[in-house]
């Protein structure tokens, strides 16, 4: 009996450490990956061989990376030279950038590209989200209800949505007194 829970210790431990490691390699793996990417992709940028799917491409790395400003310049010259018949990708552009001022805490530019997305994407709902919680990040809870509005009729079930008007409409009654 005694022989048993040091044996079934040892299983446990093993485990564990094998997950651990599992999720370590795994790591060590995408990083690396993500490197391998972005050396090729600025080198193609260096030999004036990219393309403006290049530069969205370093820039979406750079983001996840939290390099805003590399990210800003690069999706800036993404869309110099991005195919302009091409809508939904010059929305999810501007979208990508009011994004990642959005990340930057600067809450004007932010609106700015979300507008613009919007405004060349009617119903892109994930640019409405957005400008909707930035509206409501700088206290200007009107606009963030009537943009969360906005996204209701594109997706009316959206429970995100649903529950950020409630929050909204608190604010807003307790703004009137």
């Amino acid at each position: 009996m005694n022989s048993v829970f040091p044996l079934i210790y040892s299983i446990l431990l093993f485990f564990i450490l094998f997950f651990i490691s599992f999720y370590i390699i795994k790591q060590i793996s995408n990083t690396q990956n993500s490197e391998k990417k972005i050396i090729r992709l600025q080198k193609n940028i260096q030999n004036k061989k990219s393309s403006y799917e290049d530069n969205y491409k370093l820039g979406q790395l750079y983001l996840k990376r939290n390099f805003f400003s590399k990210a800003i310049l690069l999706f800036r010259q993404a869309l110099e030279t991005w195919d302009h018949n091409d809508k939904i990708g010059i929305g999810s552009l501007y979208n990508t950038l009011g994004f990642t001022y959005f990340n930057l805490k600067q809450y004007d530019f932010a609106i700015y590209y979300y507008k613009i997305a919007i405004h060349v994407l009617p119903d892109y709902i994930l640019a409405l989200k957005n400008l909707a919680y930035t509206y409501e990040k700088v206290s200007l809870y009107k606009d963030a209800y009537d943009f969360y509005q906005a996204v209701l009729v594109w997706d009316p079930n959206n429970e995100l949505v649903l529950s950020r008007m409630l929050i909204v409409e608190r604010k807003l009654s307790l703004k009137t007194y």
